[in-house]
């Protein structure tokens, strides 16, 4: 397939794009990734801690439920810092497997 390529605002017709712009090596892993971000359900949790530094998005964390006996692991898909002049929360959202 040839797309109709065009530069600049758009007036000026441009050379067409002929060649993949991702390899076949990465098609497979951006495809393997989004059949494993798609595989299971997920429980989406928002959760307040205490100001971390270095808490990074995909991050895999383990957390304490008050109301499960045993901690649980899941990973950072959200961060949330508000800072005042009296605190700094941090706010997360969490995907846990089924």
């Amino acid at each position: 397939m040839i797309l109709s390529v065009y530069r600049g605002d758009g007036s000026r017709e441009g050379t067409p794009i002929v060649e993949p712009l991702l390899s076949d090596e990465a098609l497979l892993q951006r495809g393997l990734a989004e059949m494993d971000a798609h595989a299971h359900a997920f429980n989406q949790i928002e959760l307040e801690v205490v100001f971390r530094p270095g808490l990074r998005l995909g991050q895999i964390v383990e957390a304490t439920d008050p109301s499960v006996p045993t901690p649980y692991r899941a990973k950072v898909t959200g961060i949330q810092i508000t800072v005042t002049e009296a605190a700094i929360d941090t706010r997360l959202t969490l995907e846990q497997p089924r």
